[in-house]
């Protein structure tokens, strides 16, 4: 089922209070005591890794939003190049990277955010987007009757 922004808000938030839980232990038995300094340092790496998952997958979102939409408007010469990718990643399938140098700047980019999300993103880009699965096969279907 698709998460709501404030699904993926309230998640990100859980996590982070989970992290802010986190305690090292040195030692063991009677001898164990919490070492402050290693779980200070590791509190810091699993904040950076969840703001920066949290940050890609949102990025990537809004990436994945404005390829389709693109793509649904026919306002772009690259319509073919932009569906080429949209099927690689929806369909899990290799894209040759000279797709990223024949588009624009800015498709480029949209299309780096949506690859930057799907390596960290902890959702399922294509359930999630605006329209979801169905509005991606429509897009892609609209790509192959070009």
């Amino acid at each position: 089922m698709p998460m709501t922004h404030n699904d993926r808000e309230r998640q990100h938030r859980a996590r982070l209070a989970q992290i802010e839980a986190v305690l090292v232990v040195a030692g063991s038995g009677d001898r164990a005591r919490v070492n402050h300094e290693r779980t200070l340092i590791e509190r810091a790496r699993m904040m950076a890794e969840e703001y920066g998952s949290h940050a890609a997958t949102e990025r990537g979102l809004e990436a994945l939003d404005g390829l389709l939409r693109a793509v649904e408007d026919g306002d772009t010469p690259h319509r073919r190049e932009i569906g080429e990718f949209i099927g690689a990643v929806w369909n899990n399938k290799p894209l040759a990277l000279g797709v990223l140098r024949t588009v624009d700047q800015r498709t480029a980019d949209a299309m780096l955010d949506v690859l930057d999300a799907w390596r960290w993103a902890r959702v399922n880009l294509a359930e999630n987007v605006k329209g979801g699965p169905r509005r991606i096969a429509t897009a892609l279907r609209a790509c192959r009757a070009q």
